[in-house]
């Protein structure tokens, strides 16, 4: 059936003065890692859940954070970039990026996210408000958030990094500069290294996985750093050494391939093609790379593709009979472990592990020993059915086990995880956040 609804009081475009004037450009929802991020038509920024803003790991879970809280910033936002625990987001007048989060550590000493918020030695991880990042004099164009580092497109055209260095997520030399654990950190922006000369072929895209840089290029080649155990990189020549600095990912199956974008999660790449095909890489264990293939399979290729075939009936229903038309992708996203990918048509498929419903579905669900609903992986992608009052789907991003769709008028919809609120459906919720994880909830729901 139909998901349940779920509501909020959400902050009106009106309350100072300012004419309603949203259009889906202007709004924007994006998943975090255990907290959604809303922009209104005016720049001001509204956070739910953990480390969105006003927490930390040494406070304890409150209803607070169930609701949606006003982000305060020196200037309206541009963008905003939801990362697994710390923000990035881009001003409206001036184009600087500002920072802000909770990283695992309030100890101080460089550690946890501290250093991916390139506010300096003095920052802090208190949960407070959104400060300029240090160092940065340049507006952006785009930013991405890996797990404990952060990366700008500046418009200067260089791919800026800074945060956490230990498995070379920053794609450049980083100095001497050890956390309070002895691992290399750079909370500085700097330029990578490793990309071909701007002048001839040029940034298109920035994007980043828990400890990956992504960025492509204008001749379509996809450059990675970082992490490369599962050949999330590429190549098995790479397999198992991490990168240091950027490098071309190199595979059968990317060849002939112009990549337009990339994203990853805690173990896994995915890869959009101008063509509109989605290609994947890296770990496979829960299905998040889409191509059928279960964790027993040995041998699997480098790269893979995730095919997404209209399944829908005559009433505009998922049908689980036989595949339908191939659709092309418009846009994807990386959760930890599971991958969303928004197809022509505003059709949304989702595959990967679905835990805590972040799929959008209940199939693969069975009772498990202790007579609770237990979900398996989603191996292939999966056609995601959408309320009624949904329009067009326009924007997909993942969290870490949660998803946030926003249709063409800028409705916004949740589903998944929601231990620490991130769903955004309000503090009626937070006495028993188990509520949020049955079956009926594995659908999306409507963030008022």
């Amino acid at each position: 059936g139909h998901p349940a609804m779920a509501s909020r009081s959400p902050p009106s475009t009106t309350e100072q003065g300012v004419e309603p004037e949203a259009t889906a450009r202007e709004i924007q929802a994006c998943a975090g890692g255990e907290h959604t991020l809303l922009k209104d038509s005016i720049g001001r920024i509204f956070s739910s859940g953990a480390c969105g803003l006003g927490w930390c790991r040494r406070l304890p879970i409150s209803s607070d954070l169930f609701g949606w809280r006003s982000v305060s910033m020196a200037e309206p936002a541009r963008k905003l970039i939801a990362g697994y625990y710390h923000n990035l987001a881009i001003g409206q007048r001036t184009g600087l990026v500002y920072s802000w989060g909770c990283g695992t550590f309030t100890e101080g000493k460089l550690e946890g996210s501290i250093p991916a918020f390139g506010q300096g030695p003095d920052a802090k991880d208190d949960g407070s408000h959104p400060k300029l990042v240090k160092g940065s004099s340049h507006p952006a164009i785009d930013a991405a958030a890996g797990a404990y580092h952060s990366v700008v497109w500046a418009r200067s055209g260089d791919v800026l990094t800074f945060g956490a260095a230990q498995l070379g997520q920053l794609g450049r030399e980083t100095g001497g500069v050890k956390d309070g654990s002895g691992l290399p950190v750079d909370m500085t922006p700097k330029p990578v290294e490793g990309l071909p000369d701007a002048r001839t072929d040029p940034v298109t895209s920035v994007g980043a996985g828990f400890y990956n840089t992504l960025v492509t290029v204008a001749s379509g080649a996809l450059y990675c750093s970082g992490e490369n155990q599962n050949s999330q990189c590429g190549e098995k020549a790479r397999s198992g050494s991490n990168l240091r600095k950027l490098a071309r990912v190199m595979a059968s199956g990317l060849d002939n391939e112009q990549i337009v974008k990339a994203v990853g999660g805690y173990c896994h790449t995915l890869a959009l093609t101008r063509g509109g095909r989605v290609l994947t890489l890296g770990c496979s264990e829960d299905g998040q790379r889409g191509d059928g293939l279960t964790g027993e399979e040995i041998e699997r290729p480098i790269v893979s593709e995730a095919k997404l075939y209209d399944t829908t009936d005559t009433n505009g229903s998922p049908s689980n009979g036989k595949a339908g038309t191939k659709l092309r992708a418009v846009e994807i996203a990386a959760g930890a472990n599971h991958s969303v990918v928004l197809a022509e048509g505003g059709k949304v498929f989702a595959f990967g592990s679905n835990e805590y419903g972040q799929c959008g579905t209940c199939l693969n669900t069975h009772i498990n020993e202790d007579g609770e609903d237990e979900r398996g992986p989603i191996f292939t992608p999966t056609l995601i059915r959408l309320p009624s009052e949904a329009g067009t789907i326009t924007s997909v991003t993942a969290g870490y086990s949660h998803t946030v769709l926003q249709d063409e008028q800028g409705k916004v919809f949740t589903f998944g995880q929601n231990d620490n609120g991130q769903l955004g459906l309000g503090a009626q919720h937070a006495a028993n956040p188990r509520d949020m994880v049955k079956p009926q909830r594995a659908y999306p729901l409507l963030v008022e």
